[in-house]
């Protein structure tokens, strides 16, 4: 029954918010496999039920991403393409928990599935950060939005014009 659910399930990055900026760079929706987190930022969010003002808390997340290829460079290292600086961002963020963040925080892999429950608003989304080397967080949230994505060093700098 799970695969059957699973099979008619929409592909996840067409759920999501400009999905297409990663898309377009990739030709897919990546894993995010060895990807480095290089911020976290929340935002509580300003809820005044008087003034009908409803946003919930606010996580944006900065990463370092890229492509890992079959080929091999001179220097005998597989070679990566496409370094891209990306950010997404996921709205009414809750039950967030996170471990493990340092200096690194390389992930491998981050899984986002859209799930239904029998009480309280639904659709939402799980979101689980699964750690390499560093940090290690899940949340749930009800909209995923991807930001920005743009081609950055192999260091996850953004290039700078001289």
């Amino acid at each position: 029954l799970l695969l059957a659910m699973r099979q008619n399930m929409p592909d996840i990055e067409s759920l999501i918010q400009g999905s297409q900026k990663l898309t377009t760079i990739f030709g897919y929706w990546p894993s995010f496999h060895d990807a480095e987190v290089i911020d976290l930022h929340f935002w509580r969010g300003d809820v005044d039920a008087e003034k009908k003002r409803f946003f919930f808390p606010v996580l944006t997340v900065k990463l370092h991403v890229w492509e890992l290829t079959n080929e091999v460079a001179e220097s005998g290292h597989l070679v990566l393409r496409h370094h891209t600086l990306t950010t997404l961002c996921f709205h009414d963020v809750d039950e967030f928990s996170m471990e493990g963040f340092n200096h690194q925080n390389a992930v491998f892999e981050i899984l986002i599935e859209q799930q239904e429950r029998a009480d309280g608003p639904s659709p939402f989304f799980s979101v689980e950060f699964k750690p390499a080397f560093g940090i290690r967080a899940s949340f749930r949230c009800f909209r995923v939005e991807i930001v920005d994505a743009v081609p950055c060093t192999k260091d996850g700098d953004l290039f700078v014009d001289p």
